[in-house]
């Protein structure tokens, strides 16, 4: 209460307060002053009163010279003027502040121009009225700051003290992941000091990812570091796109790759030449890709044991109740565009796949999670350098095969990635329910091309793999194959393990560690429930267990005169047939020589570069191909007789 008292009739209300009491308060810091409150807390409650009724209230303190006063803080306390200061602006609360802002003013500076052309049209004379007496009041203390951001907009000019101004909330930036350009929108922004001085900016921005699920928002934080002098907009890790000359065309771009990666969330089989980010190295590394991998973030998360990132829903007003309702079901549904021309998944999983909107298109990430299928490994893949793969029938057409047996294996395969639950189960459930399908025979004969043509023939990726990439130990070899087979499991994938004698051999007692791998071998391939070829050159030695799990055998001999002749036009055609000079009568003759179809590769090669090294430019004579195939044989016959050397 004040300190007012009268000396005449006390007992009379009516009497005249005639005495102000003051009350002395020594401060450390502006000396001895008096007060008409006995405690600063009253004083503070009677100023809050007889300033409410203010529209704006406004305090200054002294600044370090001690002569002029500067703009403390601004509160708004008007309600036709609170509604329109920060509507719209993303990541203030007003109500949280209590309408209360402080230098540098950075909600009101970023609000500027949508409080100065705010639409008053439809509004009330006192709304006008307080919208305008707002901009007469803050034009001379936000001046400074707006004169400063309307320069570095038209010189692409600014400082570092002002880099704040650029990223308002809901601002459009571009920036760069692993050097490609990507649209984000800012959250907000932070100052970063160091022994009090500011040090750097860090800018909050979100982007649309996929997390194997769903779409939505990922966050993430890019880093200003200090600069002298006035920078360069455009030469910021990140600034906003409208500082681009060619901002319209840009945006154009980047929504069109937007649709492709629109097109590609969930799985798909694609081929993929350009640049992959590794996701399995001590840190991201920037390798080069030609050829096939899996597009799946689903998988990547589930293989490799990985929590999803939880993204930002872009249907926040639908919420929980609405994405569910509008879950699709890849395994039941399929667009035009999903997975055309390849088999469907047999592992059904929920993903959310409505359509984006355009600015969302224009955020999109532009990497994908992917398989490379070539180096077995997980990587962020360029969307840009996705395409559909192109399925090869000629190799098929190719293989030659007696008995039918390339039609058998095909209608096998067919077969199998048609099957469902409802298929032949083993008495104990999900036991035996793989294809496993032998090749067995000499070497360079063509069973890994036969894999290879019937995978493609029916439209399936290949997962092929040398036994020698499993690892040497047990547990190496358990955890590589359990992940391949999974894979496989995952996407109907055909599993090739080549040279795989080293699984497939007889256990002996003096073997311990190999009876081991054999073991855990038959123990994954009984519940393996995919399919899988394996080839070897030794079938006389195969264990017996694993003979009886094998559905189909194929044997393969040595080519005869009429495949070998095939073979070689085949690779000649493939080189380029007038880059040799060799008439029908030599091609059967050099036909009559005992090689396998990977030496005749070899040979064409061989003579392909021969030609390159010599320099003459004519075509490659007959001569030369046999004289390069002469000098194989007599090798090979050198080996077979030379002491100490076996094949």
């Amino acid at each position: 209460m004040s300190g007012t008292d009268s000396p005449g009739n006390l007992g009379n209300e009516n009497s005249t307060k005639i005495v102000r009491c003051l009350f002395e308060h020594n401060c450390r810091c502006c000396g001895t002053r008096w007060s008409g409150f006995k405690d600063s807390e009253h004083e503070r409650l009677d100023l809050e009163a007889n300033s409410a009724s203010y529209p704006i209230i406004h305090r200054l303190t002294q600044g370090y010279d001690g002569s002029s006063w500067v703009t403390e803080s601004i509160t708004i306390q008007d309600e036709s003027m609170r509604q329109n200061v920060l509507e719209g602006y993303e990541g203030a609360n007003p109500r949280v502040l209590d309408w209360t802002f402080k230098p540098p003013f950075m909600y009101l500076v970023h609000r500027w121009n949508a409080l100065k052309y705010y639409d008053t049209q439809h509004k009330t004379t006192a709304v006008k009225n307080a919208l305008r007496a707002l901009l007469d009041f803050l034009t001379p203390i936000l001046g400074r700051s707006i004169s400063s951001a309307i320069a570095a907009h038209e010189t692409g000019g600014v400082t570092f003290d002002h880099v704040w101004l650029l990223f308002a909330p809901g601002t459009l930036v571009i920036t760069k992941f692993h050097d490609v350009d990507t649209v984000c929108k800012v959250v907000n922004h932070k100052a970063q000091k160091v022994n009090n001085e500011l040090a750097a900016w860090d800018i909050s921005v979100e982007y649309v990812d996929w997390n194997g699920e769903e779409s939505g928002y990922g966050t993430t934080k890019l880093t200003i570091s200090k600069f002298e002098d006035v920078g360069q907009v455009t030469k910021l890790c990140v600034y906003p796109i409208s500082f681009l000359g060619d901002a319209a065309e840009t945006k154009a771009a980047l929504i069109e790759r937007g649709r492709k990666f629109e097109r590609f969330r969930g799985y798909h089989l694609i081929t993929c030449n350009g640049t992959k980010v590794t996701l399995e190295t001590d840190k991201p590394l920037r390798q080069s890709i030609a050829g096939r991998a899996c597009i799946d973030a689903y998988a990547y998360y589930h293989s490799c044991n990985k929590e999803k990132p939880r993204l930002r829903s872009l249907h926040d007003e639908a919420g929980i109740t609405g994405k569910l309702s509008k879950l699709i079901t890849s395994s039941q549904t399929e667009s035009p565009e999903r997975h055309s021309e390849t088999t469907a998944l047999p592992v059904a999983r929920g993903e959310d796949l409505r359509p984006l909107t355009e600015e969302q298109l224009l955020m999109t990430t532009p990497w994908l999670k992917g398989f490379d299928l070539k180096t077995k490994d997980w990587c962020e893949l360029c969307v840009d350098d996705l395409q559909e793969v192109t399925w090869n029938d000629e190799a098929f057409e190719k293989l030659s095969l007696p008995n039918n047996d390339k039609e058998t294996a095909l209608a096998f395969i067919k077969g199998k990635l048609l099957e469902n639950d409802s298929g032949f189960d083993d008495f104990v459930r999900g036991k035996g329910r793989g294809l496993i399908i032998l090749l067995f025979g000499p070497p360079g004969v063509g069973k890994t091309f036969t894999v290879e043509a019937i995978a493609e023939k029916a439209r399936t990726p290949l997962y092929a793999m040398s036994a020698g990439e499993l690892g040497t130990t047990p547990s190496e070899v358990e955890r590589s194959l359990g992940r391949a087979l999974e894979l496989c499991r995952m996407w109907n994938a055909v599993m090739l393990l080549d040279e795989a004698d080293i699984f497939l051999g007889a256990r002996k007692d003096d073997s311990v560690d190999r009876n081991e791998l054999v073991a855990i071998f038959l123990r994954m391939l009984e519940y393996y429930e995919g399919t899988l070829f394996l080839t070897t050159n030794r079938v006389a030695s195969i264990d017996g267990a694993f003979q009886s799990r094998v559905d189909l055998f194929l044997p393969y001999r040595n080519l005869s005169k009429h495949v070998r002749r095939g073979l070689w036009e085949s690779f000649l055609e493939r080189a380029g047939r007038d880059k040799f000079d060799i008439m029908e009568e030599e091609l059967t003759q050099i036909s009559e020589l005992d090689l396998n179809g990977r030496e005749i590769k070899n040979i064409v090669k061989s003579s392909q570069l021969l030609s390159l090294g010599l320099g003459d430019g004519g075509a490659i004579p007959f001569w030369g191909l046999h004289n390069i195939a002469m000098n194989r044989i007599r090798a090979l016959q050198h080996q077979d007789t030379a002491p100490g050397y076996s094949v």
